[in-house]
């Protein structure tokens, strides 16, 4: 179960234990204060819409709610809702932020609560408020780290294994290479040398001896045009397989469910430019897994005569600066060294679109 639903569960039980009892104490004889239940229902949809959309503002907004749910006093438990509140700052800020936080609202509740019952009153509700919103934040922190370290590691074990594959094909492609040259030098040039020979051999017969050595030397140049095409095949098929790269690296990564469509059969006879894609698409992937929070993640790939085009965008809560951080700038700077380039788009709760263009210079077939 992903944290978002968790937290989705938790939530909606924990304003159902809320709100039932206010709601029973508002609603009969005509005694209703609708302000409360307005603000009730008001703090549930802010909250269900950072859930789908997540935003800080929408956060702060939620726990205004809440706040106000105290200042217009009905059962004194409004509070609990901030523990909510508490448990997404713990998916989404550090520590200082997201304490810094907690304090802050904990102690516009004590205000409120002092205001609408009593000091002691505040003094008696306000610590326990105060404790469970830190267990929150932590409990749900610790959980975020470790989603996190769970999906890096799985990157970067499926990033050794891409990288493994790219070498593994590189070994073949230098075999079949020394293989092929040595077909071309060795035999090409015995077979050239026979075919001369057999040129001059047909200029001293005639007769039926003249039509052996003519047929022999139509065999010697079919043989050498037939291995002319077996090196020049064997080079046609050369390269690393793309594909098969990028579906090592993707395969045993949990979370997020990643959707990779990239043509069959694309491949690149460089494999410096091959590492340089596997690992744009392994900072894609844990952009995506770490920081986005996305549950998935669509990866295409595509070749346009020189230039290979590998596209990521994710549904994860994106953010208003597109510059990301020292992934994205990594990602950059081996772009530029290889010639290439990246453009990076992002909104709040629209995801991330993160496009990488490799220059192949003739080595995508």
């Amino acid at each position: 179960m992903s944290q978002s639903r968790l937290i989705g569960i938790i939530a909606l039980l924990t304003w159902l234990m809320v709100g039932l009892p206010g709601l029973l104490y508002h609603l009969p004889e005509g005694f209703a204060d609708w302000r409360w239940v307005a603000t009730l229902f008001g703090f549930g949809a802010v909250f269900a819409l950072d859930l789908r959309r997540p935003h800080l503002l929408l956060l702060g907004l939620a726990a205004l709610a809440a706040l106000a749910l105290v200042l217009l006093r009905c059962n004194g438990y409004e509070g609990v809702l901030l523990a909510l509140v508490a448990m997404q700052l713990g998916r989404r800020v550090g520590r200082v932020t997201g304490v810094t936080w907690i304090l802050l609202q904990t102690a516009l509740l004590a205000v409120a609560d002092a205001l609408q019952f009593s000091p002691r009153s505040a003094a008696l509700l306000v610590p326990p408020y105060l404790g469970f919103q830190l267990v929150a934040y932590f409990v749900f922190h610790a959980m975020s780290r470790e989603v996190a370290l769970r999906s890096a590691l799985a990157v970067s074990n499926a990033e050794l294994r891409g990288v493994g594959q790219i070498l593994a094909d590189s070994g073949r492609m230098a075999e079949r290479l020394r293989i092929a040259q040595e077909l071309h030098d060795a035999l090409g040039h015995h077979l050239t040398a026979l075919s001369l020979n057999l040129e001059a051999a047909l200029q001293l017969t005639h007769g039926t001896a003249h039509t052996s050595v003519a047929t022999a030397q139509s065999l010697a140049r079919r043989l050498l045009s037939d291995v002319r095409g077996i090196v020049a095949a064997s080079r046609a098929r050369d390269g690393i397989d793309l594909g098969e790269a990028l579906q090592t690296l993707v395969g045993v990564v949990p979370r997020p469910r990643i959707h990779l469509d990239i043509p069959a059969g694309l491949r690149t006879s460089d494999p410096e430019r091959a590492h340089t894609l596997l690992r744009c698409a392994q900072e894609m992937v844990t952009n995506a897994a770490r920081h986005s929070q996305a549950e998935n993640l669509w990866i295409c790939v595509r070749s346009d005569g020189d230039t290979l085009r590998i596209e990521a965008r994710d549904d994860g809560r994106g953010s208003e600066s597109a510059d990301g951080g020292f992934g994205i700038r990594g990602m950059r700077e081996r772009l530029a060294q290889a010639g290439g380039e990246l453009r990076v788009v992002s909104r709040p709760g629209h995801g991330f679109t993160v496009t990488a263009l490799v220059p192949l210079r003739g080595g995508a077939t």
